[in-house]
């Protein structure tokens, strides 16, 4: 989980299927879903403080920048 610029950010893993989440802190419900490419797995999420967020690859050792999505451009699905 990460802040940035007031909005929480929270990856998940499950499978072979990850995305990084944008969940409103009172209520728990997801705002903004980013799916990651299958088979990705999300283990760790930091952010610059600006608008990327930083995940770590599961087993596979890579480190993924991901610019975060423009207010009202992810959706939930």
């Amino acid at each position: 989980m990460t802040w940035l610029e007031g909005e929480l950010w929270h990856g998940t893993w499950e499978g072979d299927e990850s995305e990084l989440r944008q969940v409103d802190p009172s209520s728990g419900e997801v705002l903004a879903r980013v799916a990651m490419p299958e088979r990705t797995g999300v283990s760790g999420l930091e952010s610059d403080g600006a608008d990327t967020l930083y995940c770590g690859g599961g087993g596979s050792g890579k480190l993924r920048a991901v610019r975060r999505p423009r207010r009202g451009a992810a959706r939930p699905r």
